[in-house]
């Protein structure tokens, strides 16, 4: 994300600081992944959204407004920030966390990881933006990385339970690229902050309702709440550090950062989530799984390096 004029350059002397806390997000993002699933084990896919999306907007206004950043939204701007969030918030979370429960989180987190390369694509569609060379390359590694992973499973497709997973991730990861195309055009005015604020709200409402729908007998019941230490702190987690304070680092940071430092910080979510996947709740990738796994995360080196080149040019 280029500096906005707003943003005080920081000083040199600050900057290894700044990469320990980019490291640190991107550490704390990862260990999100198998929060979740900690959480799930133990909580309905609908009632877990809706309790960590509420926790983390609520703390994400508080932090906002305690840095001294107005809430307001113009007018014009809440019909692409209601969309946004309905891609970025209610799709994205939902489809993970139901991806989460049908197929093991470290290939949730490599597949999901594919969110630039459906950017790209994207963005040519509907931005009529050009794909490099460089691009095109990273498209092509991405789908390897792709058929690297579930090639390997094509005996078992056509199983509603692993196509239902595939698509559910993937669906996740298309849904967080489309949300960015909408940022991208919407071009908001409010701070980084307070937009992503109003979209966690907005992904909590409408998280909410499919609650009552699908869980309606679980509230009425209030048996919806994890049972044991491990389901609440997955839980906690997910809200307070992996949505909530992650996210107010992040922008916080990130405008600060040299563009390369910024994509490597982008990069280690991946590389933690599988790791922390494997330490926490014993996910064992297959050779194939890694295979696709480096060649994903080549892919998306290759077109994060592109699109922070661009903006700083642009800058």
């Amino acid at each position: 994300m280029p500096p906005r004029p707003s943003d005080p350059p920081a000083p040199p002397s600050g900057s290894s600081r700044l990469r320990v806390w980019l490291l640190l997000i991107a550490v704390s993002w990862g260990f999100n992944w198998p929060a979740v699933k900690l959480a799930l084990n133990e909580m309905p896919i609908w009632s877990m959204r809706t309790v960590g999306l509420t926790i983390g907007s609520a703390l994400m206004f508080l932090l906002a407004r305690a840095s001294g950043r107005a809430w307001r939204v113009a007018r014009r701007q809440w019909p692409p920030l209601i969309l946004a969030a309905l891609l970025n918030m209610t799709l994205f979370n939902v489809l993970t966390a139901v991806a989460q429960t049908l197929m093991p989180t470290s290939r949730a987190v490599i597949l999901a990881y594919t969110m630039p390369l459906w950017t790209a694509l994207l963005a040519r569609i509907f931005l009529g933006e050009r794909l490099s060379a460089r691009q095109l390359t990273a498209l092509a590694l991405g789908a390897a990385g792709l058929a690297a992973v579930l090639v390997p499973l094509r005996s078992q497709l056509g199983t509603p339970s692993l196509d239902a997973a595939v698509a559910a991730i993937l669906g996740a990861a298309i849904a967080w690229a489309a949300g960015t195309i909408v940022v991208k055009r919407a071009a908001f005015t409010s701070d980084p902050v307070v937009t992503t604020a109003w979209q966690l709200a907005i992904g909590a409402i409408s998280v909410a309702f499919g609650a009552f729908a699908f869980e309606g007998a679980e509230l009425a019941a209030f048996s919806f709440w994890p049972t044991s230490v491990l389901g609440w702190g997955g839980l906690l987690y997910n809200s307070v550090i992996g949505i909530a304070l992650s996210y107010f680092l992040w922008f916080g940071m990130v405008a600060r950062l040299p563009a390369a430092t910024a994509a490597i910080g982008v990069l280690l979510v991946p590389v933690v989530g599988v790791t922390a996947s494997m330490a926490i709740i014993g996910d064992e990738p297959s050779l194939t799984d890694a295979m696709g796994f480096l060649l994903i995360t080549t892919a998306v080196f290759i077109t994060t390096r592109q699109d922070k080149g661009a903006a700083e040019r642009a800058a």
